[in-house]
């Protein structure tokens, strides 16, 4: 990955990297080999529906990224694995005098393997710059659940969309072909986002993307999401079938407790139509 750092400029901030693989043994996934540095570091496995499913918390102990800090991770799923992915914690993004803050995020998923990344919400504080990339590559058979979940900032403080700049990639590829590619920029100071068609009042904005290899239930699952939020208090969005396998849900928040408790009852939905596994009981994210 390039330097994110503007040419001929001293380079500031940590390198954190992390490294997962996770490996089917028997009836149940296990975590076969890790890697971290700071500041980055992953839990040990527990379990939450038996013997299937290994889910592993991500955390930061610094309590979040400054300008010039870099993060890398790479999460492999051998074939038939099963794991989620996900944080107990907000990912905060301080105040930068000049460079980026960056996060990097690679998922390789092996055939028949099912991997659900759930990162906790983005908080970016104001005078922050950040910009991230997840790119997931699946193999035949596989599933795959992410969560894109953003905030514009500290509302509690009067903090609403007073960060620098917010960029948000992410690249879904499956069997070597790319089928979803998503691409968000935000800069405030260019331009408003608080106004009609853009944020309005929501403070929590959320993309759910469901990707997984049966066109049958694509639409009927659309079409009960899409019925879920309507119901929702506090929420607004939508779900509809993505053009190549899969969902695509995307909702915003009056507070980021209604975004929260509307992803955990649309995830778990998704959970039993897809996957066949029981419902996530809560989140995490403080």
């Amino acid at each position: 990955m390039c330097s994110l750092s503007e040419p001929g400029l001293h380079r500031t901030g940590r390198d954190g990297r992390l490294r997962l693989v996770f490996r089917k043994q028997g009836d149940k996934t296990i975590l076969h080999d890790s890697f971290s540095t700071m500041p980055l570091q992953a839990f040990q496995p527990f379990r939450t529906d038996g013997a299937a499913c290994a889910c592993t918390y991500i955390v930061n102990p610094t309590g979040g990224l400054a300008g010039g800090d870099s993060i890398h991770m790479d999460i492999t799923l051998d074939d038939q694995a099963h794991a989620l992915i996900t944080a107990p914690s907000a990912n905060r993004l301080y105040r930068s005098t000049g460079d980026f803050s960056s996060q990097d995020v690679r998922i390789a998923a092996g055939k028949g393997a099912a991997i659900e990344y759930m990162p906790g919400y983005v908080i970016p504080f104001a005078g922050s710059l950040y910009r991230q990339k997840t790119r997931i590559c699946m193999e035949k058979g596989a599933a795959a659940f992410i969560l894109d979940f953003f905030t514009p900032g500290r509302v509690a403080r009067g903090e609403y969309m007073l960060f620098r700049e917010y960029r948000s990639i992410t690249e879904i590829e499956y069997c070597g072909e790319l089928i979803l590619s998503e691409r968000v920029v935000l800069r405030p100071e260019t331009a408003g986002y608080g106004g009609t068609g853009f944020l309005e009042s929501s403070t929590a904005m959320a993309a759910i993307y469901l990707v997984f290899d049966n066109p049958s239930i694509e639409r009927p699952l659309a079409g009960a999401l899409h019925a879920m939020l309507d119901g929702m208090e506090g929420v607004y969005g939508g779900a509809s079938a993505l053009p190549s396998r899969g969902v695509s849900v995307r909702l915003l928040g009056e507070g980021v407790r209604f975004a929260e408790k509307a992803i955990l009852e649309i995830w778990s939905a998704a959970r039993k139509s897809v996957m066949g596994t029981e419902a996530l009981s809560r989140l995490h994210w403080t």
